[in-house]
């Protein structure tokens, strides 16, 4: 199964490979259109006040026990401890 979702090398080929196939699923299982896809794009786009194609990188979290900065990804606050839940789509 890991072959079939990894066909090459270039990650950024594989992503877009992903998510031909994420977005022709949608489209035939929930009847989803392109249009829907076009406009939840530029929605997102826009998150940042700016439609250039790019989402502005969100600013670092504050930990929500100490409230003390963190580095993103990080799953346990380095000055408390506290286990910090996970965000998949932070950038």
């Amino acid at each position: 199964m890991k072959d079939a979702i990894n066909p090459g090398r270039d990650p950024i080929e594989r992503q877009m490979i992903i998510s031909e196939a994420i977005w022709e699923l949608l489209k035939e299982k929930v009847g989803l259109t392109d249009e829907d896809l076009v406009k939840k794009v530029r929605e997102i786009d826009l998150r940042d006040g700016v439609l250039d194609g790019r989402v502005k990188p969100e600013p670092p979290i504050a930990c929500p026990k100490c409230g003390k900065k963190m580095k993103k990804g990080s799953s346990t606050c380095i000055y408390c401890g506290s286990n910090i839940p996970a965000n998949v789509f932070s950038r």
